[in-house]
């Protein structure tokens, strides 16, 4: 696990895929005990996010990763940082500006995301 490789993995495999919409990569990028804590409190597991996803329409039309900071603990690699998103859902648009946490653990050969928490919109 390298900090080169954690920014990697999160802007090359976990940006890519939101972007793509590509269920199936987050599917296999996501841990199976995966959580997520949106900034309003509502906690989601790995098969409720890809639920929510598929079926609320929701696509990223752009990510951007900024401040970003990775500290390494042994094999597992916490990324802090800014993202300003902008998605559509249901053919609204919406953007985002959060602090967020993401954390990679190594499990064999690959890097999964476990957890991603973000903050509310920062003005």
């Amino acid at each position: 696990m390298t900090k080169q490789g954690v920014l990697s993995t999160h802007r090359n495999v976990f940006y890519a895929a939101l972007l793509n919409n590509d269920l199936e990569a987050l599917s296999n990028f996501y841990s199976d005990d995966y959580m997520l804590v949106r900034p309003d409190g509502s906690v989601f597991s790995k098969d409720e996010i890809l639920r929510d996803l598929r079926e609320s329409g929701l696509t990223f039309k752009s990510i951007e990763l900024t401040g970003e900071e990775v500290r390494i603990h042994g094999d597992t690699g916490i990324l802090t940082g800014e993202s300003r998103t902008v998605a559509e859902r249901l053919g609204v648009l919406s953007s985002a500006h959060f602090r967020f946490v993401a954390v990679y653990v190594e499990m064999g050969e690959w890097i999964r995301l476990v957890h991603f928490q973000s903050t509310p919109n920062i003005k």
